[in-house]
């Protein structure tokens, strides 16, 4: 058996605040997801997979374009002709109550709907697959729907379809589930959507999110695909394989320039020793610049990077770069503060800034996509803490400015 698991295509994203691309990217990146989405089918009918599942959301919002679901409809033929089943689950960007769609897919497709459901396939081969899973029938489903999938079927294969984020027990708004319960129902495989960091929930079976097939944002670096899944030896066994069109990476540059035309030769020296395999929209932290005056306002209000990007276009083009931002890196240095107050500083620190404690206060925003890969970094809560210092000196700053 050989089927393919990919999820969060998010068609028609509009990739807002891209506008300095040159046109000719600015192209590309708005029909990356399509591009993306295309890599899957192509990758389904060289492979001729047994069939392909989806699980959620297909289209970035409710109110799909004429132009998305048509692309949809032809990709759907083209797997129809070849024979090759689609089970779908719509997710919370694309809910069944908010649909509007003016065509219909081709007989090889099977939604699935807002109550649980197994639709069972015979493969070729004469083995049965049963597949169970559900469509959001709102933006939200806050409830735990795990309960509702049936034990394994008498069928050589099952496999659940879930879009949705491990339980918070705070505020959960997409399906909520906890590992434990999706192993106890003995499925062989379990296809996740929804959080855009492709990761492993547990090996055997396999619980994995396939991730977007598209990053969308800096909050989405490192490649993006979807997974060729294949038995072996009565196990189910996932490859990825990536599709991006244009890859996102937040890099440092370690630079101590004191002026902008040092830091622009900085730059320049980074590009010609960092050089991407494909196009990449690049976010530069700036890690030890000593930037002041004049300089350090052309830097903080955009003029230096867009006159950077003019004049080093050639540079950019060659190291396969767009840089879509700039900053300085985070003053590392502890807040001045009288010794009582640093002391109550550090105490309240080390009872805020735990695993724990970050875990309950991000919560439901640790379960969108968007923010999911960041909050998994290990540098995060580093980084929260360091923000946290910086805001606190400053705050302290104007305090004693006012009092003065």
């Amino acid at each position: 058996m050989k089927f393919i698991h990919a999820a969060d295509l998010h068609l028609d994203s509009p990739f807002l605040g891209l506008t300095t691309l040159p046109s000719s990217l600015l192209t590309t990146v708005r029909q990356s997801t399509f591009t993306a989405a295309t890599r899957v089918f192509d990758r389904a009918i060289a492979e001729q997979v047994d069939f392909v599942l989806l699980a959620g959301d297909l289209f970035d919002r409710a109110e799909q374009s004429v132009a998305a679901q048509a692309y949809l409809f032809q990709q759907f033929d083209r797997l129809n002709d070849q024979h090759i089943p689609v089970i779908i689950s719509f997710g919370n960007h694309d809910y069944l109550a908010d649909q509007h769609q003016t065509v219909a897919y081709p007989a090889n497709v099977t939604v699935l709907g807002p109550d649980v459901t197994t639709h069972t396939l015979t493969l070729a081969s004469g083995e049965t697959v049963a597949v169970s899973g559900f469509s959001y029938p709102e933006r939200w489903v806050p409830t735990d729907q795990v309960a509702d999938f049936p034990a394994h079927a008498e069928t050589q294969w099952h496999i659940g379809m879930l879009h949705g984020a491990v339980a918070t027990g705070t505020s959960d708004h997409y399906a909520p589930f906890h590992v434990a319960d999706l192993l106890a129902k003995r499925y062989d495989y379990w296809a996740l959507g929804h959080i855009h960091h492709r990761q492993f929930l547990a090996e055997q079976p396999p619980i994995l999110y396939a991730g977007n097939t598209q990053g969308r944002s800096i909050n989405e670096t490192g490649e993006k695909g979807a997974y060729l899944v294949t038995s072996q030896a009565g196990k189910l066994v996932p490859e990825f394989f990536p599709t991006a069109e244009i890859l996102w990476e937040a890099a440092t540059l370690p630079s101590t320039a004191t002026d902008l035309p040092q830091l622009t030769t900085d730059l320049t020296d980074w590009l010609t020793a960092n050089t991407a395999t494909q196009a990449t929209l690049t976010a530069v932290t700036v890690s030890s610049a000593a930037l002041t005056g004049a300089d350090l306002t052309s830097f903080k209000n955009g003029e230096w990077l867009a006159l950077y990007q003019r004049t080093h276009a050639r540079q950019l083009k060659a190291a396969q770069r767009y840089l879509i931002g700039a900053k300085l890196a985070t003053n590392q240095a502890q807040p001045v503060a009288p010794q009582l107050d640093q002391s109550y500083w550090e105490q309240g620190a080390a009872i805020i800034f735990t695993t724990d404690n970050l875990q309950t206060t991000f919560g439901k925003l640790a379960q969108d996509p968007a923010l999911a890969e960041w909050f998994a970094q290990p540098d995060t809560a580093t980084q929260v803490h360091e923000q946290a210092e910086q805001l606190l000196a400053e705050l302290m700053g104007e305090e004693a400015h006012d009092e003065a």
